[in-house]
C-alpha cells in the first residue's frame, strides 16, 4: 500500500513539473526582449536617398540583415499619429479599436478634445490628464502583459505624449514623454509604476538639460549634404538650440524636432533596459520606442534639406549605439527588433504645386459658414452645424428632431452641397457609412475602418488627391492622402531571416506576427494575418 501511495504521489509530482515547464517560456522559442521603432516621418524613399551615408550598424543592419517588407499599408485615413500607432498596435481599425485620429469632436461639449485626454487621472511633472482609456482594445504588450502577468515588463518612450499613451496601450509599467517647456520627461499616473525611476534621476541630475543645451549643427561638412540648409548659418551651414521657442505666442520649444529628442529616447531606452534587467530572464519584455525625422519649421516630408538628412544621419548613430548596447547587455539574437513609420505625404501639397500638379489645402472654416447660410435660408434661422473637425460634419440633431425636419434629407442635401467646394472629392451620409458591407465599395470601406460610432460626424468629406486639410493653426489634420498610404516595415533580430518580403500586407498585419513569435494571443480586435516570410525559419 505504501509503494503505490509513493507511486502515484511520484506521479502526480512528475505530472505537474511537466505541466510546469509547458507553461514556461522555453528560452529558445521567443525572443527575451521586443524593441519597437516607431519613426515619426519616416519614408523609405528618404532611406534610398541616403543608404551610401549611412553607417554598417544603423539603418543598414536592421534592414540588410533582417525581412525588408516593401508593400505593407495602411489603410485608415490618415488622421495623425495616434490612430496609425493605434492600428499597428492593436492589429485592428478604429471602427473596433475607437481611435480614430489625434483629436475627436465632443458632441456634449461642442469642442474639439484630445482623444488621449482623460480627466480621471493625474498627470506627473505635468498639468496634463491622459490615458488609454478611449483605445477599446487590446493590445500586443497589453497581450504579453496578461500572458505573463508580474513577469513581463513593458515600456513606452516617447517624445510625442499620444504616441507614448499609444505605444504604451493600457498595461505598460510606464511610460515617459518629452515635456517642451519644462525640459523634462513627464508622464501620467494611468500606468502602474508613474514616471520611471530613470525618467526622473535624468531630470534630477541634469542630463536631460544637457541634451537640451547641445546646440545642433552639421554632423559633416555642410558641403556634403544634397540640399541646402532650410536656415543657413554662414558659419556652421545652419544652427540650431533646441531651447528656442516656436514662435513668440507659444511656450514651446523647437527641442522635439533636434536630434536632442531622438538621443533623450534612446539614452533613456537604455537606462531603463540596463536598470530593469529587460531581457534577462524566460519571460519577454517589451520596449516601445518613438523617434522622429521632422526638422524646425519644415513646410514639406520630402527630403529636400540639409537638416531633414542630418536628423536621419544622427538617428542613425543612436539606433546603432542602442543595437550594439542591447547586443552586449541581452544579445540581438535574443532580441526582437520592428521598425515601422505613420503616415505621411510623399509630397506636399506646396511642393505639386509649385510643379504644376492640382493640389491644395482644405481649411473647412469658409465652407462650413456657407453650408450654414445654405441651410438657415432652406431650414430657417437656427443653428443646424453643431460643429466640424477631420472631414466630419455634426449637426444639431436635437434642433432638428424638434423642427421635425427629415434628418436624412438633410444629410443628402449637405453632402450634395459640399461638392461644390474646391478640393471635396466626395461627401457621405454617416448612415452610408456605418450600415455598408465589408465588402463594398472601396473608399467607402477605408472611411468605415477610419470611423468609430463615438467620433463619427453626420456627413463626411473625402479630398481630391493631392489636398490635406489643415485646422485654424494652418497644422495638418492627417498628413497623407494618398488612395493607398505605404509605410516602411523592417523586422530584424531573433531568428528574422534577411530577406526581401515583396507580398502585399497591411500594417494590421504586425501585430498577429510579433503575437505568433510570442506565442501569445493576438490583440482582442486583430483583424490581421501573420506576415508568413517574417515567421518561416
Amino acid at each position: 500500500m505504501k509503494f503505490k501511495l509513493r507511486n502515484i504521489f511520484l506521479t502526480i509530482t512528475f505530472l505537474f513539473y511537466c505541466i510546469s515547464l509547458y507553461s514556461q517560456p522555453a528560452d529558445t522559442e521567443r525572443p527575451r526582449l521586443v524593441i519597437g521603432i516607431m519613426v515619426d516621418g519616416l519614408q523609405q524613399k528618404h532611406i534610398d536617398l541616403l543608404w551610401n551615408y549611412f553607417d554598417p550598424n544603423g539603418f543598414k543592419k536592421i534592414i540588410g540583415e533582417g525581412s525588408n517588407c516593401e508593400n505593407v499599408h495602411y489603410d485608415i485615413i490618415s488622421a495623425g499619429d495616434a490612430s496609425d500607432i493605434a492600428n499597428v498596435m492593436t492589429g485592428s481599425i478604429p471602427y473596433f479599436n475607437g481611435i480614430a485620429g489625434n483629436n475627436y469632436y465632443d458632441r456634449d461639449s461642442r469642442s474639439v478634445v484630445p482623444i488621449i485626454e482623460d480627466d480621471n487621472q493625474v498627470g506627473i511633472g505635468t498639468k496634463r490628464t491622459v490615458s488609454a482609456h478611449n483605445m477599446l482594445s487590446s493590445t500586443i504588450m497589453d497581450e504579453l502583459m496578461l500572458a505573463y502577468p508580474k513577469k513581463s515588463k513593458s515600456y513606452a518612450v516617447a517624445i510625442n505624449a499620444t504616441d507614448a499613451i499609444m505605444l504604451g496601450g493600457h498595461t505598460a509599467n510606464s511610460v515617459a514623454w518629452i515635456d517642451d517647456e519644462q525640459l523634462k520627461w513627464v508622464t501620467t499616473g494611468y500606468y502602474t509604476d508613474g514616471l520611471s525611476h530613470w525618467a526622473d534621476d535624468m531630470n534630477v541630475n541634469g542630463v536631460f538639460q544637457n541634451y537640451t543645451a547641445r546646440t545642433w549643427g552639421p554632423l559633416y561638412a555642410i558641403n556634403t549634404y544634397s540640399s541646402a540648409p532650410n536656415r543657413e548659418d554662414k558659419r556652421f551651414g545652419f544652427l540650431y538650440d533646441p531651447r528656442s521657442l516656436k514662435s513668440k505666442n507659444l511656450p514651446e520649444t523647437i527641442l522635439k524636432t533636434t536630434p536632442s529628442a531622438n538621443s533623450l529616447v534612446a539614452d533613456l531606452a537604455l537606462k531603463i533596459i540596463t536598470e530593469e534587467q529587460l531581457g534577462t530572464d524566460k519571460y519577454p519584455d517589451m520596449m516601445m520606442l518613438q523617434f522622429t525625422v521632422r526638422t524646425p519649421f519644415e513646410k514639406t516630408s520630402a527630403l529636400q534639406s540639409a537638416e531633414k538628412e542630418d536628423m536621419y544621419l544622427r538617428l542613425d548613430k543612436d539606433i546603432q549605439n542602442l543595437l550594439q548596447k542591447i547586443d552586449v547587455k541581452i544579445g540581438l539574437n535574443k532580441t526582437l527588433v520592428f521598425m515601422f513609420g505613420n503616415q505621411t505625404g510623399v509630397h506636399s501639397p506646396a511642393e505639386l504645386g509649385e510643379n504644376k500638379i492640382p493640389a491644395g489645402y482644405f481649411n473647412a472654416n469658409r465652407s462650413m459658414a456657407l453650408l450654414s447660410t445654405y441651410l438657415m435660408a432652406v431650414y430657417g434661422q437656427e443653428r443646424w452645424i453643431d460643429g466640424y473637425y477631420a472631414k466630419n460634419i455634426y449637426l444639431n440633431k436635437k434642433k432638428i428632431e424638434e423642427k421635425k425636419i427629415n434628418f436624412h434629407e438633410m444629410q443628402q442635401n449637405i453632402a450634395q452641397f459640399m461638392l461644390e467646394f474646391e478640393g471635396i472629392q466626395d461627401a457621405f451620409p454617416s448612415s452610408q457609412v456605418l450600415n455598408m458591407g465589408r465588402n463594398g465599395n472601396s473608399i467607402l470601406e477605408r472611411i468605415q475602418n477610419s470611423s468609430n460610432k463615438k467620433s463619427i460626424g453626420d456627413i463626411i468629406l473625402t479630398l481630391l488627391p493631392g489636398w490635406i486639410e489643415v485646422d485654424d493653426k494652418n497644422n495638418p489634420v492627417g498628413e497623407s492622402n494618398a488612395i493607398v498610404s505605404y509605410t516602411p516595415l523592417y523586422f530584424y533580430g531573433w531568428q528574422i531571416p534577411a530577406k526581401k518580403v515583396i507580398r502585399s500586407y497591411q500594417t494590421t498585419d504586425i501585430a498577429p506576427t510579433i503575437s505568433r513569435i510570442l506565442n501569445i494571443p493576438m490583440p482582442n480586435a486583430s483583424l490581421g494575418k501573420p506576415i508568413e516570410e517574417v515567421i518561416s525559419k
